[in-house]
């Protein structure tokens, strides 16, 4: 093993094989789910600004039945438009006798290929001209059609700058408890060197960029609820990768039980990568966050499994703060609603966060990734509540009425206060019309 990380082979962890590389980086065939993921921020030679993102996610329930799915998102960070598309490769479509599976992977280096509707699309480790892989240099080459029908297409040569880091850091080594699986690895990687072609509809732009990560899960069980005893919406979290303007990087997870309470789970931390190598990375678990908005998700966006209510709401601006670090950061959406046709609810888009680090101030681009939907009444109470709280006393005064009614489950009443909300709420506050409908309706119902 070489000890410098640029070089093949490497061992990050130096008890653990798991995370030797190129082998990490490849497919691990005795996990049933694997999930590779880029994005990163890109500069148009016009000066635009865009972001992508990509999914390239292996499941294998039971070892043998293939339920595979590729996402690719563009977003214009100028507009906030996005376009987003997932190809699946599902039973019962691909159980015939003559299928194959529409995803390739290698196993012991990077080399994903996925023959997907809209073209085929490929992550692969570069080559020299003898043959052997450089490290951590790539090719992306990605294909889609966006939700209004618009061809999307990117080819990127990509280099990380900055050696690979176990989420976790040394409290971890990369070794977590992600979705209700205790024995899941998972690593990140910052500091991208970007360059290529980006193409949406008849937009056509030379991009480059240097703000982005790479990121690996591989999981013993099916991701999709195998943790969860089969329930894929058991546990949801929060996920945000963060590039300070000091160099500092962050990969920051939340994870929630949904069947209780929405109790936070492990791991729930921050992983910092320091833009000094001689800076070991770090870990910090005592995060808090403060959600200060919630957004609606959108009725043209689909999940593959059926929604549990028709209006879901999920988190959107938010203030972040560490003690142990002294951090405090607020975030702010450059895309609203960037809702993604995965088999939950699943948003994720590109983020603006600004604040301090140990008294400093920074800023920086994020991308925040959500499955938290909120749609029972006790959790939409406290969506109501952040919607409201810079509207009139009255206003808040019926939210403060009903929490109480709520948690001790007396849902009549609750309603009978919930209609006293002054019907005249200002135009441009329609989703507060929106989650005291959906309110009304959950308290009609078994939450």
């Amino acid at each position: 093993m070489d000890t410098d990380w640029r070089n093949y082979p490497f061992r990050l962890v130096h008890n653990d094989s798991a995370l030797d590389f190129p082998a990490a980086e490849g497919e691990h065939t005795d996990q049933e789910s694997d999930t590779w993921f880029i994005a990163g921020e890109l500069t148009g030679a016009t000066g635009r600004s865009f972001a992508f993102l990509t999914i390239f996610n292996k499941n294998r329930p039971g070892g043998t039945v293939v339920a595979d799915f590729y996402t690719m998102s563009l977003f214009d960070c100028d507009t906030g438009d996005y376009g987003t598309y997932t190809d699946y490769d599902m039973p019962p479509k691909n159980m015939q006798p003559d299928a194959r599976p529409k995803m390739s992977m290698a196993d012991g280096y990077l080399d994903i290929r996925y023959e997907s509707s809209a073209g085929p699309v490929a992550w692969t480790t570069c080559r020299d001209d003898d043959g052997e892989l450089r490290p951590y240099t790539y090719r992306v080459s990605l294909r889609g059609v966006d939700q209004g029908g618009q061809s999307m297409e990117l080819d990127l040569t990509v280099t990380p700058t900055r050696a690979p880091v176990p989420v976790g850091a040394d409290a971890c080594n990369g070794k977590i408890s992600c979705f209700g699986q205790p024995d899941t690895y998972s690593y990140f990687q910052t500091g991208m060197a970007m360059s290529g072609t980006l193409r949406w509809g008849e937009l056509s732009e030379e991009v480059s960029g240097s703000a982005g990560h790479v990121d690996r899960q591989w999981f013993p069980k099916y991701v999709g609820g195998g943790g969860t005893g089969g329930d894929p919406r058991a546990r949801s979290h929060e996920w945000r990768t963060i590039n300070l303007d000091n160099g500092v990087d962050m990969s920051i997870w939340r994870q929630f039980d949904r069947t209780d309470g929405n109790a936070l789970q492990p791991f729930t931390g921050v992983t910092v990568s320091y833009p000094d190598p001689a800076m070991a990375p770090e870990c910090a678990e005592d995060v808090e966050v403060t959600v200060r908005s919630y957004v609606r998700w959108p009725d043209a966006i689909r999940p593959l499994l059926k929604p549990l209510a028709s209006a879901r709401f999920m988190p959107d601006r938010h203030r972040l703060r560490c003690a142990s670090l002294q951090l405090d950061l607020t975030g702010e959406p450059l895309v609203a609603a960037p809702a993604h046709g995965l088999p939950i609810e699943y948003m994720e888009g590109p983020y603006r966060y600004r604040g301090t680090l140990r008294g400093e101030p920074v800023s920086g681009f994020a991308f925040y990734e959500r499955s938290l939907a909120l749609y029972r009444d006790w959790e939409l109470i406290d969506v109501l509540a952040a919607a409201v709280e810079n509207l009139s006393p009255a206003e808040q005064q019926v939210v403060d009425q009903v929490r109480p009614l709520v948690a001790a489950g007396d849902r009549s009443e609750a309603r009978k206060v919930l209609q006293t909300m002054p019907a005249g709420l200002p135009s441009d506050r329609v989703d507060c019309r929106e989650i005291v409908e959906a309110l009304t309706e959950a308290l009609a119902v078994d939450s």
